[in-house]
């Protein structure tokens, strides 16, 4: 009985991160005219910790919200990131970035388990 309770432990330890994903189909870039964009991010979540990972950067989060709505905030050395995504999947992604300063914003949706 003991080495199940050891291979339950390790199948936990290297168990993946729960993740969900979001898809951007809108950015919008300052005050520019929005434009068609597919970007991504994973919601992941792990040892306790979440973060926002896209192609970019991994960015620690703090995470808020209710079952009907999630925000999700981090701050790196180059910007602030806020993003929302609702029960029913629609997501928003803010990123204020210090050099500039410039605001980027997406719209699109979140899947997954979350």
């Amino acid at each position: 009985m003991k080495h199940l309770y050891i291979a339950i432990a390790a199948a936990l330890v290297s168990a993946p991160a729960l993740a969900t994903t979001c898809t951007f189909t809108t950015e919008c870039f300052e005050a520019e005219a929005c434009a068609d964009s597919a970007f991504t991010v994973a919601i992941e979540e792990k040892d306790g910790a979440t973060r926002l990972v896209s192609d970019a950067e991994t960015i620690p989060v703090s995470v808020g919200g209710s079952d009907a709505a999630r925000v999700y905030v981090g701050v790196t050395d180059s910007a602030f990131h806020l993003m929302s995504s609702s029960a029913s999947g629609v997501a928003r992604y803010s990123t204020h970035l210090y050099d500039g300063p410039i605001m980027v914003n997406y719209l699109g949706s979140c899947e997954g388990a979350e």
